[in-house]
This record gives structure tokens, C-alpha cells and sequence, in this order.
């Protein structure tokens, strides 16, 4: 456990890392070690995992939706700075779909309110912003370690931080928490190989993405918090040394593949590939193509999956509306109706990527 606490604390240039059981658990512990009462308000991005949401209002906390940028997915800026005020105690900065977002003004718009900034780097590790590791950035971040992540260890996540009382404070509670089943990881870690062989997930394409539809709906209701209360596991741990040790090399395929999507697809009017700061390095977990005609949306996605491709809406839902809860943000809403995401992980090869290619610039001259 020790062994790789050091080796990702090492990787991204934080003096403390907590495990945890899961990317969610790591943000519940972040609120409560910075003391985060109910009523409290909490801002975070319109376009953003359904889960981040549902944890904050389960935590008692308040929601202030903020609008995102149109093409990088990400936290805007402007939109915050109207938003934020005196009952904002902290602000969740995602870098959606592994591309940084704008750190350095979301700091200093979030510091001058007193508010922490909380980065979550769920969806990616080693994603550069001016040079510096994401997730090294704001207050504190935290990880994700769960299926389908730039690393996986099955379930379990991070906290990342520089501030040495929060540190503590956070690691007393993980003390606390209940032991994981060890046996149930180590099933889940043997379906989860066995999965990642093509044929076989080609077979059961049809019952993940119905899953996918079912968790949506499931989001509707509220998170048992005590489940969030289990421990990492030396099993995991062992798992994520491995993991590690492969990530430059998940990295680097992830980065090729999207750039070669992104250099075929610039050219196409019809469609909006996203948009990146200067100075950045994206790592994405997928690749968002925005396509304003619906009808041209549905051709792509139902063209995609029939050759094989596992392309998805990713987050299909307007979250003020999802949640009820009467925020404007029509960037979000706008990228909610007219957003693909491309895989682009480390299992798709040269044909695939190509074929991917091929089949939006068919549809989408």
C-alpha cells in the first residue's frame, strides 16, 4: 500500500496522497475534511459526471451549477466569476474528459471568494497544464481508479494535497472506514481481463450500454454515503504498482490516438472538435465530437456502433433539469443534445482509429 501511495505521490508532485475506495469516496472525504457544512454551496461545472452532483446534494450541500465552455467541455470562467459568491465554500475544477481547464483564473476567482478549489482529475492522470501535472494545481484533487480510467485497480481513488492539516484530517477518517471485500475485487479484476478480450466484449456490447442507461436513472436517487466508507485494499495496491508502471504507455497510445482523430477531423465543417489551451497536454479518456445537426448525430452514433465502434453520448443529461434544479447554462445544454464521445483508449488500434475516421468523414462532409 505504502509502495504505491509513494509511486503516485511521486508521479504527480503532491506531498500527500490518500487512497480511497473509489474517485467518489475521495471527494466525500475532501468535503468533510474541509469541514464543509449542510447548506454550505458548492459550484460545479453543468456538464460534468452525474455522480459528483448527486454527492453533493446527498452531503446536504447546495448546488450552484456553472456554465461551461463550448467546445473544451470545461468550467467557464466568466460564467463562475457571475456566480460565485460569499456562500461558495468550494469550487470542483474538471478537467473534462482529460483536458485542463483553466486553472489559473478558476484559483484566482475561487481564492479571492475564499473558496478551495477542489480539481477533479478522475479522468485523467499525467494530462499537463503549463508544464505541471493536473491534479497538482488546485488545493486538492482527487482520482479515480475505477473501470475504464487511465488506470484501473478495479474500484478506488485518491486524494491529492499540499496542506498538511487537511492531510491529517482526512486520514484519520479513511482510519475509520470498513475493510473492502477482498474476494469480490478479485472476482471483479478476473471478469474485468476476461472482458477486455475483443470478441467477448463485442458479444456483451449490447447488455454494458444498457447498463450504462440504467446507472443514469439510478443517479436519480440518492448515494448510500456509508458504501463510500470502505477501505483501499493491498490487493488493489498491488494492481495499481502494475498499473502504474504501464501508464506512460496508456498514455501515450490515448495521445496519439485522439491526435490523429483530431488532425482528420479539423477540416469538417459540420462538426466541432474540442478545444485546447496553449501550454496544455490533454490525456483524453474520450474523445467529445460536438455535432450541431441532430439528425447527422444519430447517422454518426448508429454508424459507429454498427461497425463496432463503442462510440456514446457519454453524459446524456442537462443536469439543472436532471437534478431539478433551476440554474441556466446553455453551453451545457447545447453540448448535452449534440456531443459523441469517441473511444480512444489504449485497446483501440490503428484500424479501428482509422475506420473511425473514415466513417465521420463519410457522414460528416
Amino acid at each position: 500500500m505504502k509502495k504505491f501511495e509513494r509511486s503516485f505521490r511521486e508521479l504527480v508532485d503532491r506531498r500527500y496522497v490518500i487512497l480511497t475506495s473509489s474517485g467518489t469516496s475521495a471527494l466525500y472525504t475532501l468535503f468533510k475534511a474541509y469541514g464543509l457544512r449542510r447548506g454550505d454551496e458548492v459550484a460545479v461545472p453543468a456538464y460534468v459526471c452525474e455522480k459528483v452532483v448527486r454527492l453533493i446534494l446527498d452531503m446536504g450541500y447546495r448546488v450552484k451549477f456553472v456554465d461551461v465552455e463550448k467546445y473544451s467541455y470545461n468550467l467557464s470562467v466568466e460564467d463562475l466569476s457571475d456566480k460565485i459568491g460569499k456562500d461558495t465554500k468550494a469550487v470542483v475544477a474538471v478537467h473534462m474528459f482529460g483536458n485542463p481547464c483553466r486553472m489559473k483564473e478558476i484559483l484566482e476567482i475561487s481564492h479571492d471568494h475564499n473558496a478551495v478549489v477542489i480539481e477533479d482529475s478522475a479522468q485523467c492522470i499525467c494530462a499537463e497544464y503549463h508544464g505541471r501535472k493536473v491534479g497538482s494545481l488546485g488545493d486538492s484533487a482527487f482520482f479515480s481508479f475505477g473501470k475504464g480510467k487511465p488506470i484501473t485497480t478495479i474500484t478506488g481513488g485518491a486524494l491529492t494535497t499540499n496542506d498538511e492539516r487537511l492531510a491529517k484530517r482526512a486520514e484519520d477518517m479513511v482510519k475509520h472506514f470498513r475493510k473492502n471485500n477482498v474476494y469480490k475485487i478479485l472476482l471483479e479484476l478476473i471478469l474485468y481481463y476476461f472482458i477486455k478480450n475483443r470478441w467477448l466484449y463485442g458479444v456483451i456490447y449490447g447488455k454494458v450500454r444498457k447498463r450504462r442507461e440504467e446507472r443514469w436513472k439510478e443517479l436519480r436517487r440518492s448515494i448510500n454515503i456509508k458504501i463510500l466508507e470502505k477501505k483501499f485494499t493491498e490487493v488493489q495496491a498491488s494492481v495499481g504498482i502494475i498499473q502504474l508502471r504501464k501508464l506512460k504507455y496508456f498514455n501515450d497510445i490515448r495521445y496519439r490516438n485522439s491526435t490523429f482523430l483530431i488532425e482528420r477531423l479539423k477540416d469538417l465543417e459540420s462538426i466541432k472538435i474540442p478545444t485546447i489551451l496553449p501550454n496544455c497536454k490533454p490525456i483524453f479518456l474520450r474523445l467529445p465530437i460536438y455535432i450541431e445537426n441532430k439528425n447527422l448525430k444519430q447517422q454518426l452514433l448508429d454508424a459507429l456502433i454498427k461497425s463496432g465502434i463503442d462510440a456514446s453520448p457519454a453524459y446524456p443529461n442537462y443536469l439543472p433539469d436532471f437534478f431539478q434544479i433551476n440554474h441556466k447554462c446553455p453551453n451545457a445544454k447545447d453540448l448535452v443534445r449534440g456531443t459523441i464521445t469517441l473511444p480512444v483508449h489504449p485497446y483501440v488500434n490503428c484500424n479501428d482509429i482509422i475506420k473511425i475516421a473514415n466513417i465521420m468523414r463519410r457522414f460528416a462532409k
